[in-house]
């Protein structure tokens, strides 16, 4: 995820609850309106074995709780593997319409003769959000999009949330209609923000309803962040958090020769940057930090059980 998609996720949010909605999405869950509910999600799972190997190890040793699965990727056969042997995990999917890097790339899963609106000159999806927006064409961007859930279903995940790679299925009201309806389709939760509400688009308004949420406050760490040390912006962060729900958007990788072959010419969101990301959250101060602030991990399996596909 880079500088230019952050907007559509991290800016500070006021709280907002569904029109008609009575209780927050805490009392949904079962816990007191007041409660500070975090979701401290992984990115990027399935883009590079060095990102698997750390993301696992954050799942299964450290407070992280959450993480995402890109479909198109090389190494999603691995993750998948994994997900399948453990399903308990709390994994979604981060869909994906863009393939960032310098010279590791990829492109749709759909037969590329079926979505050629989404593939550049060089067969690969495009590396920024504004050439996809540019020459996406919406049918094929749900085509795609469906095509990714669909292969992760298949895969035997039991997938349980939606979330959009650099914000890209996010990126245009008409996406974001997509978007969300897929998420209606599978009975799936999807990461918005609530400035949702302020979208001036009929078929979006249609989609909000009683199963969707809405995270009162989304953050993720930016390059100016970074500049002046993880640890110091996530300990600011989890002091100050306020009550609703956050989910925190994280990238972990091991700095190896792979994620810094990947990363080449892009130290922002690179193998330096996820390495301190998994050493932050893999410490012992992250769950202090968290007893010391009385915060609440919640994971979107809850809400996609408690909430998503209630009835």
């Amino acid at each position: 995820m880079h500088l230019r998609i952050i907007i559509f996720f991290a800016w500070a949010f006021q709280g907002f609850s569904l029109l008609g909605q009575e209780k927050t999405v805490a009392e949904r869950l079962g816990y007191p309106a007041d409660t500070k509910l975090l979701i401290i999600h992984a990115d990027d799972l399935g883009v590079a074995h060095s990102e698997n190997r750390a993301s696992i190890y954050a799942l299964e040793k450290s407070p992280v709780n959450s993480a995402s699965i890109m479909v198109p990727c090389p190494w999603f056969p691995e993750i998948v593997a994994y997900a399948t042997e453990n399903p308990e995990m709390d994994l979604g999917l981060h869909l994906t319409l863009t393939s960032e890097w310098k010279y590791y790339k990829w492109g749709p899963v759909t037969s590329k003769d079926s979505v050629s609106s989404l593939i550049g000159e060089d067969g690969y999806f495009y590396p920024l959000v504004p050439d996809f927006v540019a020459h996406a064409k919406p049918e094929e961007v749900a085509l795609e999009l469906r095509n990714q859930i669909k292969k992760a279903y298949a895969s035997g995940i039991d997938v349980t949330h939606l979330d959009a790679h650099m914000g890209a299925a996010a990126s245009t009201p008409e996406h974001i209609a997509t978007y969300m309806r897929l998420g209606k389709e599978f009975g799936l939760p999807v990461l918005l923000d609530s400035r949702i509400h302020a979208v001036d688009d009929v078929k979006i308004k249609s989609l909000l309803d009683e199963s969707t949420v809405v995270m009162d406050y989304i953050h993720s760490i930016l390059p100016t962040d970074f500049e002046k040390g993880s640890t110091q912006y996530y300990t600011q962060l989890l002091r100050t958090l306020k009550p609703g729900i956050t989910c925190l958007l994280i990238h972990l990788a091991y700095d190896d020769d792979e994620m810094q072959g990947i990363a080449v010419d892009h130290p922002e969101w690179g193998a330096a940057w996820r390495q301190a990301d998994l050493d932050f959250f893999t410490s012992k101060e992250c769950v202090q930090l968290l007893k010391e602030n009385d915060i609440v991990l919640v994971t979107w399996r809850e809400i996609r059980d408690k909430i998503t596909r209630v009835k």
